[in-house]
């Protein structure tokens, strides 16, 4: 069944009590803060009526348990349900606000509806394959609620019925606070506020500010404070359940909600006259399976629902902070068009889902290649896509999973008392610090943001001017919940900094996490070989000194004329040679020689096109077999055979012409061919004869036969050809290589050829001399 109602419509609190008279109920709500407060409120209703015991799953905290009959859980709990025993006890599934379309809430939807509850076949896609049929272990009822999807498209996909609630609402005017800006941003975002929060004085009701974080909600806390007769109160997902009541309660003072947009439809605030909005959300961006955060200007359709809560009451105003001509998007596009599906592919084959889902919008084939391959890389996906061990525990851990891949890596280097406080403090939706002291103790280790975070992890007090107190008190709880799964990454004492071992946990975790430095004037860009990045000022690095950094945190950036652009707001400064350590580089050979009957390269080490450092070595494996192929095709290794070699290849070349076998040219040859002989080492190439460099001589009388036919030299006097064939195109080509002369041979000298067209080369110029 789809349901679909106004928000404040009460279907979050009654659909899953009247769902419970048919069996325990697991509502999916897609915010921590909702599952907390509806399950209270159902709690409350339920302790007056029937008395079915209400719960909660969410990250690090649970009230459910195994008699709960209402649950309330966020998606990630939910996959993890599936993946682990699935939803066996549960006779109906909800899911709340699907029109947020996050990737888990898709994914969710996709396995119930393959599970058998409305099953379809019409619409699927590469990326997972429930067990076909109804499955014993999933729920048997469907339940899809939201205040604005298209409900009859998703009825007719889960082939269900549709049921549609209509309220009237009161009418909402919309006035535009632009400022100077045009676009939703955040340029002088504290002064449009400002000018919203003194129009609001004369209207009715509490104002409900919609921002994009905590950081920026922090930012109006004290601005309301201090400047106007408004009542502040925080609405986020890092409240405490107290707090979050608080909110949800009528006040005999205005208040003033500052809120993400947890308020835009999971939880209905009472009491809102007036709907301030930001026009900005904050997003994750994925590049190259890892997780960017940045703001985004919201699409219309959110605007819209934004503005509709101020008409719950009354009739209402929405002050909108852009301007009126600003061109929004349409419509939110769900999580599955616009971010990597790194998350998604794992969760599904996690859940044993390894071929079709039916989802209702299937992911473009090359978004599911392109997280395959990172999760190959990573170790998480097997050759046939199905998930590993180490997949298995990256799907587990509460964080990305290229995060979890550090710890992983950590841990079988003996370094995650460094890792775990480094890898929550990048997990985190804002930074750690407020603002960085620059300078400090000269030296590039004391230039690091990551060993300021991890020191700032195990001594920093909240009270700590440059620290954020909210993001180290969130970093804090997951370092002791990943100190929990792993007690071996509890440091026993004080944390020694070992850049050296962190950076090689970090270049092997990540291998395209190192950036060097490209300098052009005073600007210094940043490359990894792909985008390039730049250093945000939020960093201890010193741009100036360093010349190859590990970037630990990659914002995208979503404003002005850098917008899609990269920067890195956190960073580590190593020596170009640790890359090298690594296995990062490539070589660049520049020239190769014979020195006391050793081979000798002169080489470029080369990272993302940069070479960082001049070197000659003894080369091994490829590289020195393409030193063997270089000299002795230069004639300065075994030079009596060359002649000889080249020219068994090319009488070898052309009778395998004759049958329709292309060869490959000759130093291709010779290079398979030292490879198949083994050659690896000094060692190897010191055993080496001018024999082992020659291919096997054609037998002697097909070698005789060709020659009679199809001659590959011709003597004219004292004028020497070679006569090169080009099979297919049946043209033979005369080429002058020795005796003087500028004029073709007469007809009469040439070869028979019938059916061939002659050519005569010289210097580069080509004349036709027969057919």
């Amino acid at each position: 069944m789809v349901i679909t109602a106004p928000t404040g419509t009460g279907k979050s609190t009654q659909v899953p009590r009247w769902a419970a008279s048919r069996g325990p109920v697991l509502v999916v709500e897609p915010r921590r803060v909702a599952c907390q407060v509806l399950a209270h409120r159902v709690g409350e209703l339920e302790a007056q009526a029937s008395g079915y015991p209400v719960g909660f799953v969410v990250r690090d905290e649970r009230t459910a348990g195994d008699d709960t009959r209402i649950v309330f859980a966020t998606p990630g709990v939910v996959l993890r349900l599936l993946a682990a025993d699935g939803l066996s006890r549960f006779a109906t599934v909800i899911i709340d606000e699907f029109h947020e379309r996050s990737l888990d809430t898709d994914l969710i939807f996709a396995l119930c509806v393959r599970a058998g509850m409305g099953p379809s076949a019409a619409r699927s896609s590469p990326a997972g394959n429930f067990p076909p049929g109804a499955d014993p272990q999933t729920p048997r009822r469907l339940v899809v609620m939201s205040a604005t999807v298209a409900g009859e498209r998703i009825a007719q996909h889960m082939q269900g019925a549709h049921l549609a609630v209509e309220e009237q609402a009161f009418p909402v005017r919309c006035e535009y606070v632009p400022g100077n800006t045009t676009f939703p941003e955040t340029s002088e975002l504290d002064d449009r506020l400002r000018a919203a929060l003194g129009k609001a004085v004369n209207q009715p009701g509490d104002v409900l500010v919609f921002l994009p974080g905590k950081r920026e909600i922090e930012r109006a806390l004290r601005l309301v404070e201090t400047e106007t007769p408004y009542l502040p109160l925080p609405l986020h997902g890092g409240l405490s359940l107290q707090a979050q009541r608080a909110v949800l309660r009528e006040s005999g003072r205005r208040r003033a909600i500052l809120a993400t947009n947890v308020a835009e439809t999971s939880l209905t605030v009472p009491g809102i006259g007036v709907v301030i909005d930001s026009g900005l959300v904050r997003r994750t961006h994925y590049r190259g399976g890892r997780g960017y955060l940045g703001l985004a200007a919201i699409a219309a359709d959110s605007a819209e629902q934004r503005r509709g809560r101020a008409g719950r009451l009354g009739p209402g105003v929405c002050y909108r902070l852009w301007a009126r001509g600003a061109r929004l998007e349409a419509v939110t596009p769900p999580e599955i068009y616009r971010e990597s599906l790194v998350p998604l592919v794992l969760a599904a084959a996690a859940c044993r889902a390894q071929d079709t889902l039916p989802y209702l919008n299937p992911p473009p084939e090359h978004a599911v290649t392109d997280a395959r391959a990172v999760l190959y890389g990573l170790g998480a996906l097997d050759g046939h896509g199905q998930i590993t061990r180490r997949g298995t525990e990256l799907f587990r851990l509460p964080i990305d999973a290229p995060l979890g891949r550090v710890l992983i890596e950590a841990r079988a280097r003996g370094t995650l008392p460094m890792a775990v406080p480094l890898v929550a403090a990048l997990t985190g939706p804002r930074p750690l610090f407020n603002r960085i002291s620059h300078g400090g103790v000269p030296g590039d280790e004391d230039e690091c943001d990551a060993r300021a975070a991890i020191e700032a992890m195990a001594r920093a007090r909240p009270s700590d001017p440059d620290v954020d107190a909210g993001a180290l008190s969130d970093a804090r709880a997951l370092a002791r919940r990943l100190q929990a799964l792993w007690p071996d990454s509890t440091p026993t004492g004080e944390v020694t900094f070992d850049r050296h071992a962190l950076a090689a946990t970090l270049l092997a975790a990540w291998p395209g996490c190192a950036y060097v430095a490209r300098r052009r004037g005073r600007r210094v860009a940043w490359s990894n070989g792909g985008t390039e990045a730049e250093l945000a000022r939020e960093s201890r690095v010193n741009a100036q000194k360093a010349e190859v950094i590990i970037g630990l945190d990659i914002r995208a950036l979503s404003e002005g004329r850098s917008r899609n652009a990269l920067r890195v707001t956190q960073a580590m400064p190593i020596p170009a040679g640790w890359l090298d350590e690594a296995g990062l580089t490539r070589l660049q050979i520049r020239g190769t020689r014979l020195r006391r009957n050793r081979i000798v390269i002169e080489a470029d080490v080369v990272y993302a096109g940069k070479v960082i450092a001049r070197r000659e070595q003894h080369p091994t494996g490829a590289v020195l077999r393409e030193a063997i192929c270089e000299l002795f095709l230069a004639g300065r290794l075994f030079e009596s055979a060359l002649e000889a070699a080249c020219d068994r290849h090319a009488l070898r070349s052309l009778h395998a012409s004759f049958a329709g076998v292309e060869t490959p040219a000759f130093r291709d040859w010779l290079l398979d061919h030292l490879a198949a002989l083994g050659v690896e080492t000094e060692a190897d190439w010191a055993c080496l004869e001018a024999s082992d460099l020659m291919p096997d001589p054609l037998p002697p009388r097909e070698a005789q036969a060709l020659e009679r036919t199809h001659p590959r030299r011709l003597s004219v006097g004292n004028i020497r050809y070679q006569i090169r064939y080009d099979v297919p195109a049946r043209i033979a080509t005369l080429v002058q290589i020795a005796g003087g002369g500028t004029q073709p041979p007469s007809l009469g000298f040439l070869p028979r050829l019938p059916g061939w067209r002659i050519d005569w080369e010289y210097k580069n110029r080509t004349r036709r001399l027969r057919g």
